[in-house]
């Protein structure tokens, strides 16, 4: 039997001092970028300073806001709005923006801009397909062929690049677009020509077929290129630039190799979800997705079927929510969504993405689901905590990601209120380690409505040692 697996590498630019990063800036490294920014004397100077982040990151729409916010002038905040959209890792949520400009002409000049500008190309991915011939026992060997290599852009990604340069007004902007293309891809010699006939000026053209050569995948075939150049003088600059630049054959390659393969056993049961929240890379391509459909129905349609198949982060929801035109169906897939987060307890992200009178709606309706469940599946007995806000605790303690953080945070709840013996035991559930499960069964003993049922605590715990542990530390408790 043969398996495929592929495997997704992100490419990332290796060319140029201004070749684009797409790996997303972590919230502290974004914040020493705008702090550089927003720290210049002038309100020119900031504009110059955010330009440079853009030229070389691609950033979030969030992150382009609060350079924004930065700015005095609206005339620059209009600006950098506009230069920072081809580097824009969420372009879906770029109507957002609209809402940061005071005057109503440079909220028109924004969306005018939009209207005629197409979702950026955002960097590919290489692939990297491993094809496994799987041993007719466990003791045998595997054959496992590994193909490796860049790949060139394909058509319709190349047909909507080569549209966004040609959309540009200025040369400039023109320039900067194309090498923004073959930072995040791989170009055949014929498309870096095609992108070339885009540019109107000589030294354009030029400083682009010199820029290109190194992510140019057929190398061999870059003469193509040099007839895309009108003077004699730059083609023979282009002749002496060849000269001194080695050919690179880019190809995919297959390596077979042997491996001895470990079964590993899946320790997930079909009815338990997986917690992984989607990829930020598969995200985009799924807001792109979204964005693409004709109407604002078939947009909700969309959404639904993809929060139907993913895990998704209320950061993500809002995001999503940000696509809609009309109010009834951001509100319409909030609600839908909700009972599909993985971290509910953030779910105020959502809720500020709509009009306020939809609020009260919303969180009616969160109010009424949660509810639901706790009836479903809570028999907590005795508790000064009500069924919603005990709901709540776990929502909070799951998305704590250290465990010393979610004992502390588990303490503090049980110190404020008195719970039952099986709540003890669901937030046990919530711990990864038995030394925590132990050391939180303790620690809430005294503070539980019906110590009488704690067997059910000391059942959960999984080593006997800590089921005595338990037990010694009851009876003493009891002298």
């Amino acid at each position: 039997m043969r398996t495929i697996v592929t495997l997704l590498f992100l490419i990332l630019p290796l060319v140029g001092l201004l070749a684009q990063q797409t790996t997303p800036l972590s919230e502290a490294e974004f914040e020493v970028h705008r702090a550089q920014i927003a720290g210049q004397s002038f309100d020119s100077k900031r504009l110059l300073k955010a330009k440079e982040l853009s030229d070389v990151q691609y950033l979030y729409v969030s992150q382009i806001e609060a350079i924004i916010k930065g700015f005095s002038l609206e005339s620059n905040k209009l600006e950098y709005a506009k230069y920072a959209y081809s580097t824009t890792l969420d372009a879906a949520n770029y109507p957002n923006l609209v809402a940061l400009f005071r005057l109503s002409e440079s909220k028109e000049a924004l969306k005018g801009f939009l209207s005629k500008r197409e979702i950026p190309v955002v960097p590919q991915a290489s692939e990297k397909t491993v094809t496994i011939e799987e041993p007719a026992s466990d003791n045998e060997s595997s054959v496992v062929e590994i193909t490796t290599g860049p790949k060139p852009i394909d058509d319709p990604s190349f047909a909507a690049a080569k549209r966004s340069v040609s959309e540009e007004s200025f040369e400039s902007a023109k320039l900067r677009r194309a090498k923004q293309i073959s930072d995040a891809n791989y170009l055949l010699a014929g498309q870096v020509k095609e992108l070339l006939d885009l540019l109107s000026f000589e030294s354009s053209k030029l400083e682009y077929a010199q820029y290109a050569y190194d992510k140019t995948y057929d190398q061999a075939n870059y003469e193509i290129v040099k007839e895309g150049l009108k003077h004699s003088k730059s083609k023979e600059t282009m002749t002496a630039f060849l000269k001194n630049k080695p050919v690179t054959t880019y190809q995919q390659k297959k390596e077979v190799v042997k491996a001895n393969l470990t079964p590993v056993a899946n320790t997930q049961t079909p009815n338990t979800p997986s917690t992984i929240v989607m990829s930020q890379g598969d995200f985009i391509n799924a807001q792109n997705q979204i964005t693409s459909q004709t109407s604002d129905s078939k947009k909700l349609e969309e959404a639904k079927a993809i929060a139907n198949k993913n895990n998704l982060s209320s950061e993500q929801i809002k995001s999503i929510v940000g696509i809609f035109l009309f109010e009834d169906n951001r509100l319409e897939f909030a609600k839908y969504a909700y009972a599909k987060t993985v971290d509910q307890e953030n779910y105020d992200l959502v809720k500020a993405a709509l009009e306020k009178e939809n609020h009260k709606f919303l969180e009616d309706y969160i109010k009424h689901v949660d509810k639901k469940m706790a009836e479903n599946t809570l028999a907590t007995g005795p508790s000064e905590l009500s069924s919603e806000d005990f709901e709540a605790l776990k929502h909070k303690l799951k998305g704590l990601a250290l465990e010393s953080h979610k004992l502390e945070r588990a303490k503090i709840i049980v110190d404020r209120s008195k719970i039952s013996a099986m709540q003890v035991k669901q937030i046990n559930d919530l711990f990864e380690l038995e030394e925590t499960r132990l050391d939180f069964a303790q620690y809430a003993y005294s503070k539980t409505l019906n110590p009488q049922d704690y067997s059910i605590v000391r059942e959960a715990l999984t080593k006997t040692t800590s089921k005595y542990a338990l037990d010694r530390f009851i009876k003493a408790q009891k002298k």
